[in-house]
């Protein structure tokens, strides 16, 4: 069984992705993923998001949403996530299952309102304006436009993502795989055959 506590010692997958990030950041499109969620019919739905950084623990994944979004109703309903994560200047994979969790404005403890605050200010003006648009999947022209307002709105939301399972790919001229899984607060890394 997978463990989803944060504090367990940091994996050496998670090392060699702060490393990819540091090898690939002159391309912006490198903080981009894709996100994998499942819907309530039971069928996998995937989206491209943005990279915000790490959480205070240094393992769990951030990633911004609108609270009314699809993902975030999927993720309340089945807490399950993959990330998969591609870079083309390493030439490195990482496929990470993950479970997350959902920061809005009446959820998550003192610690994740700070850290939903502080990425909120991070944001460029253009980034913050989406949360006052109307609800994502409308029919254009449907819902309310929120009043804009200095303080955070209810409609932005912070996803953690805290990984179980990191899948690594190195695709270079020698290819290496490592799988590293989270057992009882416990990284295993095994090497597998790409």
């Amino acid at each position: 069984m997978t463990d989803t506590a944060p504090s367990a010692p940091p994996c050496e997958a998670l090392a060699h992705l702060k490393t990819a990030l540091r090898k690939n950041r002159r391309h912006a499109h490198h903080r981009y993923f894709q996100l994998a969620s499942v819907t309530a019919e039971g069928y996998p739905r995937n989206r491209t998001v943005v990279f915000r950084g790490f959480a205070t623990d240094d393992q769990t994944l951030l990633v911004i949403t609108d609270s009314r979004s699809d993902k975030v109703a999927e993720f309340a309903q089945n807490g399950a996530a993959e990330i998969a994560w591609y870079f083309t200047e390493t030439r490195e994979q990482f496929r990470i299952r993950a479970v997350t969790s959902c920061i809005s404005g009446s959820t998550g403890s003192t610690e994740d309102a700070a850290l939903r605050e502080q990425v909120w200010r991070q944001l460029s003006d253009a980034a913050r304006a989406q949360f006052f648009w109307r609800s994502p999947g409308l029919a254009l022209g449907a819902g309310t436009t929120l009043v804009t307002t200095e303080a955070v709105p209810e409609t932005f939301a912070l996803l953690k993502l805290s990984p179980v399972a990191i899948d690594h790919l190195v695709l270079s001229k020698v290819q290496t795989r490592r799988h590293s899984q989270l057992i009882d607060k416990h990284w295993h890394e095994q090497w597998i055959n790409p």
